[in-house]
């Protein structure tokens, strides 16, 4: 008997490499901070309480692996979550780990 694959197996491997960027409690963070609205940097920055470069780096991750967008004002980088719903394992495993 044929076994039906959920998902093709290159869809295994390409949701590995984000779950290794998302293996990071910063990048969690940062999304589901921009889950709830577009930030600047700089708030990013004071919510955080890290230094922007920490910040930029863990913002070019998110970028380069397509989770979040910028959008450019003057000086001002404002970063927006692709879609909310990549933060729902985040919020189930916290509802797991609070009973």
């Amino acid at each position: 008997m044929k076994i039906k694959r959920p998902l093709p197996r290159t869809a295994y491997e390409r949701n590995a490499v984000t779950y290794k960027i998302l293996a990071n409690s910063k990048r969690l963070e940062i999304l589901n901070l921009l889950r709830e609205q577009e930030m600047p940097v700089e708030s990013l920055v004071k919510e955080l309480g890290i230094t922007k470069a920490n910040v930029s780096q863990h913002l070019a991750l998110l970028r380069h692996a397509e989770l979040v967008t910028v959008r450019r004002n003057g000086l001002n980088a404002y970063y927006n979550i692709i879609d909310p719903r990549i933060v729902e394992p985040c919020r189930i495993l916290h509802k797991l780990h609070s009973k």
